[in-house]
């Protein structure tokens, strides 16, 4: 990734505490971090808070991002753990034992949904997509919307690799039985 002479000033600017770079950089990045928090806590007063405590943590720790990424996938992945996290706070995704969950995952076949193939549209997987419980819920959006792979998502979610494919796995599945009833 290579900034521009003027990303490189308005970063720098925004690590030096330069509150009007820190609001161009707020506004550019505001309305698509809100998004990212809503499609994972489902309540919009919520998902702005999420997002505007991501803004500050971000500029706080501006010295942290190693610039190798784009500032945008940084923000990202505040947002994402900032959601997460307020969600195991307020006990809202329910923490699962893999020994629970476990199955023989080299006999189970992830077969991918194939949108086109079966005639649904983007808005309509969305919506059924709320239907779902909220762990699978959150690792499609994750996955499928975000994506991300298993072992981003193991990391944020703070689960085992297995753990993540396996519910992924099962996300899928609920969502292609959904789908075909309606």
């Amino acid at each position: 990734m290579t900034l521009s002479i003027t990303e490189i000033e308005l970063y720098n600017g925004c690590e030096q505490g330069d509150r009007k770079a820190q609001m161009r950089v707020y506004d550019q990045y505001a309305g698509g971090m809100y998004h990212v928090a809503l499609r994972i806590v489902k309540d919009s007063a919520l998902a702005e808070d999420i997002m505007q405590e991501s803004m500050i943590t971000a500029f706080a720790k501006m010295a942290q991002w190693n610039r190798e990424a784009t500032f945008g996938c940084w923000l990202k992945k505040i947002v994402i753990n900032n959601s997460l996290t307020h969600l195991k706070k307020a006990k809202k995704m329910p923490q699962v034992a893999y020994d629970d969950v476990a199955y023989d995952m080299e006999q189970q076949t992830d077969v991918q949904i194939d949108m086109e193939a079966a005639g649904m549209t983007a808005k309509k997987v969305l919506e059924v997509m709320k239907l779902l419980q909220d762990n699978y819920r959150q690792v499609l959006t994750l996955s499928l919307i975000e994506g991300m792979d298993n072992e981003e998502i193991s990391e944020i979610m703070g689960v085992s690799n297995a753990m993540c494919r396996t519910t992924i796995s099962r996300a899928k599945e609920s969502l292609r039985n959904k789908m075909q009833l309606i």
